[in-house]
């Protein structure tokens, strides 16, 4: 069935001699097909990227546009457009999309995703939608030991785009893979074929990057992430903009004549999220509901979060928080001065940069709206970030709106080692994991011996404590069995360890293993430390000078035959210390200044001198009287 609004525009026949119908405000034909001629050539159309991980199904396109236009006839309005549940034929949208919006020049211009499809990816071939997952080759996150995925010293350097951007030849080779579905594209609104369609139209040279994520748990899938990098590769600053969500929420069942026209449009400002440590954020939501709920079957809300973008408390160059200044709702059929649909540049932008919530709608129609935030100022070469997400919840029960912002919120990990920063020593925050993700086992990152003291000083790094237990140090002498070293096992936040039962002169292997919380265990690489045999030492005696007595100190490297006494100036021995056999170690030997004759020796410099081996040392001392 052909849904019909206030307007109906055939447009472009195409060789297979389609007429497509579309809605009031929308201007451009699509092709039949994947691959289409004309302008629409580079548009993948062929309903294959869907988000259906989670119990949300969800078409995303490579332009910027989200849902399916169901019943609109266009080549992936089969596909489900925001299903939920998933697989029930229940839809709670019928499209959306991208608005960025800013002064040029002081001129007003809105590229939009929908209804208009002035976002499109270039001819490129490459430029279409990308797939993966949490753990993907090349997409190593922190905190994997892995996440610098090529060994270069950069982290995700290289997004999932189909090209070499890091210029090392290769391509894909360094990114995050996230979530249990992850679709990357890349479009912008200056290509010739956005031209072509919308004459009107007026570029603002924006590129803009699309990540887009779902988990399968069972208690976080009820919603599909979103991330916008939209970049000013123009040479003129768009002032004053605002990036914004357009939703046409059509909530029913698509095989129900006519389910739109009894829905609602409502927006939220205070629903409260508790971050933990971080303390509690509110967030705005955008919804689409049923009016009358078709009796049960489409009895929920589904709608836009926002959930990050950036900030300057002074409000000069951002907004000075996270959220929505403006939310507008639209009738069908209605002038723009009355509330209707916005149909140009300049109302979009009005609408924009009103910075004012309506209220939410009491009559049921066939709702639309726009949230939007800003302003920014997006100075040339300049990248703004927009993270938002597609959430359905419960009528009435705002848990998974509050879920999606914990999710995005993500874990924290410590990888400086300085337990002053951060929160609770953990400074470095990844979006997009469960609050109970076990990501990695704890990567470790460096397990190195060191000798001092006589002892083996071991001293060891991770990416992070995150679900830790705690750490047990393996020993081997020489090449034997490796057996646990020491009682029990070490505090996860320890980070060193001293081995003081070492032998002289014995080669000591050592194994660090990291213990799980959850009973994973990761292993460090084997190393090795040897403590040398300490050589024939023989310390100044003390006191020195000396009247009476004194104390000569002296260590053995091994057992052995050791011969110390003291001499004169001349080389004459007056008086022996110890002479035999002495084990290896530290040893002391008092001196009372007399002889070997019986009798002290006069004042004056001595030498007292130690044998062992072929091994010989020498030190002066002074006999005062």
């Amino acid at each position: 069935m052909i849904r019909f609004r206030c307007l109906i525009l055939p447009v472009l026949f195409l060789s297979v001699s389609l007429a497509l119908v579309l809605a009031a405000a929308a201007r451009s034909p699509l092709p039949a097909s994947k691959g289409g001629v004309g302008p629409n050539r580079i548009l993948i159309l062929d309903g294959s990227p869907v988000h259906d991980a989670g119990n949300l199904w969800v078409h995303a396109s490579n332009f910027g546009m989200i849902g399916s236009w169901p019943g609109a006839n266009l080549p992936f309005s089969f596909a489900p457009s925001a299903q939920w549940p998933g697989g029930s034929n229940v839809e709670y949208l019928y499209t959306a999309g991208l608005w960025v919006g800013a002064l040029v020049n002081g001129v007003p211009a809105v590229s939009t995703a929908a209804y208009e499809f002035e976002f499109r990816p270039t001819a490129d071939p490459r430029d279409i939608v990308y797939y993966s997952v949490f753990g993907a080759l090349g997409g190593k996150r922190i905190p994997s030991m892995m996440a610098d995925d090529d060994g270069d010293g950069l982290i995700d350097e290289d997004r999932l785009d189909g090209f070499d951007n890091d210029g090392d030849g290769l391509i894909d080779e360094d990114y995050a893979g996230i979530s249990d579905q992850m679709l990357s594209r890349v479009f912008r609104d200056d290509t010739p074929e956005a031209t072509q369609v919308y004459p009107q139209h007026n570029p603002m040279h924006l590129s803009v990057r699309e990540e887009s994520y779902q988990f399968s748990n069972p208690d976080y899938d009820d919603f599909v992430g979103f991330t916008f990098w939209i970049t000013n590769d123009g040479n003129v600053t768009a002032s004053d903009a605002y990036i914004a969500l357009f939703a046409d929420g059509d909530v029913g069942n698509r095989t129900t004549p006519n389910y739109w026209e009894d829905d609602g449009v409502a927006f939220r400002n205070d629903i409260s999220v508790d971050l933990g440590p971080h303390g509690t954020q509110a967030y705005d939501f955008m919804y689409m509901f049923d009016d009358d709920g078709d009796g049960g079957e489409a009895s929920g809300y589904c709608g836009f979060v926002i959930l990050d973008h950036p900030v300057d408390p002074t409000g000069s160059t951002a907004p000075t928080q996270v959220g929505a200044v403006t939310f507008r709702n639209f009738h069908p059929g209605a002038s723009f001065e009355n509330g209707g649909d916005p149909t140009n540049d300049f109302e979009r932008y009005e609408v924009l940069s009103s910075q004012s919530i309506d209220r939410n709608p009491v009559v049921p129609f066939d709702a639309r709206g726009v949230v939007a935030a800003g302003p920014f100022n997006i100075a040339p070469g300049q990248t703004v970030s927009f993270t938002c997400a597609l959430v359905a919840t419960p009528r009435g029960d705002f848990t998974n709106v509050q879920r999606a912002a914990t999710a995005y919120h993500g874990l924290w990990f410590d990888l400086d080692g300085d337990p002053n920063t951060g929160i609770g020593g953990k400074e470095h925050q990844e979006h997009w994991y469960l609050p109970n993700d076990n990501p990695v086992p704890v990567a470790i990152t460096s397990f190195e011996p060191r000798v001092a003291d006589g002892a083996v000083h071991l001293e060891w790094e991770t990416w992070s404590d995150e679900g830790l237990a705690g750490f047990e140090i393996l020993r081997a002498t020489g090449s034997g069995d490796l057996r646990a070293l020491g009682d029990g096992m070490l505090p996860g936040n320890q980070h060193d360890y001293v081995d003081r039962s070492v032998e002289p002169g014995t080669r000591y292997d050592y194994q660090l293993v990291a213990h799980g919380a959850e009973g994973w265990t990761t292993v460090s690489a084997r190393v090795s430390a040897t403590v040398p045999r300490a050589g024939l030492a023989l310390r100044q005696n003390v006191p020195n000078p000396f009247s009476t007595e004194t104390m000569v100190s002296f260590t053995l490297p091994e057992r052995g035959d050791v011969k110390l006494a003291v001499y004169d100036v001349a080389g004459r021995r007056v008086a022996t210390l110890f002479s035999g056999e002495q084990g290896a170690g530290d040893h002391s030997v008092e001196w009372n200044g007399v002889g070997d004759n019986g009798e002290r020796v006069g004042a004056g410099v001595y030498f007292v001198r130690i044998e062992a081996g072929k091994q010989t040392v020498t030190r002066k001392l002074l006999v005062m009287r």
